[in-house]
């Protein structure tokens, strides 16, 4: 049993150093982001606007169901810092400590401009993949993925593509550099927190998509100065896992999008499941679910049994919403409630 919780503890594997939950606390919806619609999306930001319903939740899902762990992100800074607070409410309401698991963007600069989240960057991405796989196999992903068609707009016409932007250029990649100016900035947005686990942002992929590998590896090595645990997010884990590891990087594990209807698995879900099946590290899978579309124990068989995964890390919801997924997930770990 667990000190904290009146259910059975959640079971750990090891990644870097620690002992670390196989099922972890998500950071959505609390952000509002749904991956649903923009209407889904609205009614998440009235639900979660102030700090008591989400702190309710999170004392629910660590009371109820023995989770440990969340996630915490620094994108979108008001709600990010009122999900801080949450957190802080439930470890007062049960006198114990949640761990934290933190997002770290990467900001990479080119000739003085952030260009992580440029279009740019997005057409470099879909060029990456698209040379990987072949167009067919590629735009036959694509199009069946309605997480990616959710987060462009909903509509896949508004897909950047190298035809639609240019990508950038081998020229462009040499003058890429870290801002660790703005780094700092982004971590002093946790001032105060302990961070049990650093995770770079998916910028991971067009670092390897443009071949710099040096600065993966400069970026790593500064926040292990910083943290005892670093791992990093993927979202093209079929082309980028095998890329890190042939450059002999060293992260302590991958945060990979992962479930089976192949939603944000690029570049495509074959190519992601091999990769994680053949990486020696630990793989915490994000989206089991595929954003609400894929629900129940079938989405945790699949990403715990069948693609092997180590540790889940799903959003929490309502209360409701909680007791439905965290009772599917601990079944299939075979654990009593």
């Amino acid at each position: 049993m667990s000190i904290h919780s009146r259910v059975q503890s959640i079971p750990t594997t090891l990644l870097g150093k620690i002992d670390f939950p196989r099922l972890v606390m998500g950071l959505h919806p609390y952000d509002g982001v749904s991956y649903q619609d923009a209407e889904r999306d609205a009614e998440n930001l009235k639900l979660f606007s102030n700090v008591n319903p989400v702190a309710d939740v999170i004392e629910h899902a660590v009371h109820n169901f023995g989770f440990s762990v969340t996630q915490v992100d620094h994108m979108i800074p008001e709600l990010d810092r009122l999900h801080l607070q949450a957190i802080w409410e439930a470890e007062r309401r049960l006198s114990t400590d949640i761990g934290l698991l933190a997002y770290i963007l990467i900001p990479i600069s080119l000739n003085g401009e952030n260009v992580s989240y440029s279009e740019r960057a997005h057409s470099t991405l879909f060029g990456y993949d698209l040379a990987a796989v072949g167009e067919e196999a590629y735009l036959e992903q694509v199009s069946r993925d309605e997480i990616l068609k959710y987060t462009v707009g909903g509509n896949l016409d508004n897909l950047v593509t190298p035809k639609t932007v240019e990508p950038y250029s081998q020229a462009d990649a040499e003058n890429m550099v870290i801002d660790y100016s703005t780094l700092e900035q982004y971590l002093g947005f946790f001032a105060g927190c302990k961070i049990l686990v650093a995770d770079p942002g998916a910028e991971i992929d067009l670092l390897a998509a443009v071949g710099r590998f040096d600065l993966i590896q400069e970026y790593l090595d500064f926040l292990r100065g910083r943290f005892d645990t670093v791992i990093t997010s993927v979202h093209h884990a079929g082309e980028t896992i095998p890329l890190i590891e042939e450059h002999n990087i060293n992260f302590d594990g991958y945060i990979v999008p992962v479930n089976k209807p192949a939603m944000y698995m690029f570049p495509t879900q074959d190519r992601v499941v091999s990769a994680v099946r053949n990486t020696s590290k630990p793989v915490i899978a994000i989206k089991p679910m595929a954003g609400g579309r894929y629900l129940g124990e079938q989405a945790f068989e699949y990403v715990l049994n069948n693609v092997g995964v180590e540790s889940v890390m799903f959003g929490m919801g309502t209360k409701e919403q909680v007791t439905e997924t965290a009772t599917a997930a601990r079944n299939v770990l075979g654990l009593s409630s």
